[in-house]
């Protein structure tokens, strides 16, 4: 249900049913990941923090549960110590992972630390030769606070070209300015 953006109907479905998973941990951590999820895109973030902490309970060594829950909480810029971490791990379990190297930078971006995202999202773009619009659009913003701005308008404008960013990339390219 989740899939098809139905996402409270898809937390009552999943709520009800993760109690009758009783001696299966893979399914019971697939149904907290869900949860997680679905309750992060209605903006229920205690309940998506708790579903994923859970997860991280059955399965601590999950890369992805890992990697988004990280994602989730850079995006709102809560808990960055703990986004951090969680990043960290992510990236020892599964190294040179672009996808989760853009996340970890993501985190460190956030926290601030401006140099270390930078060397990050190099060893993405190495990774990655073909990279989404919103990688594109992270380094830019990365180099823009490191006072690279030309380098920066070069990336939104990439972004921009690949398609969907964020939703101030036009603002960012209009103004060459970095909005968030």
């Amino acid at each position: 249900l989740s899939l098809l953006e139905k996402y409270e109907e898809a937390t009552e479905v999943l709520e009800s049913g993760v109690i009758y998973v009783i001696k299966n941990p893979q399914l019971k951590e697939q149904f907290y990941i869900q949860l997680a999820e679905a309750y992060n895109y209605l903006e229920d973030y205690s309940s998506s923090d708790l579903n994923f902490n859970n997860a991280l309970s059955i399965n601590p060594k999950n890369p992805t549960t890992l990697n988004n829950y990280a994602y989730y909480l850079a995006l709102r810029e809560d808990q960055l110590d703990k986004a951090k971490e969680l990043a960290e791990r992510c990236n020892e379990l599964v190294p040179n992972n672009a996808v989760f190297l853009d996340t970890y930078a993501w985190v460190m971006y956030k926290k601030g630390d401006y140099s270390k995202a930078f060397s990050l999202m190099e060893k993405v773009m190495s990774i990655n030769k073909n990279p989404q619009s919103d990688v594109l659009e992270h380094m830019g913003d990365i180099l823009y606070r490191l006072n690279r701005k030309e380098e920066a308008f070069e990336y939104w404008n990439q972004a921009k070209e690949k398609g969907e960013g964020s939703e101030f990339l036009n603002k960012k390219i209009k103004n060459q300015k970095l909005y968030e």
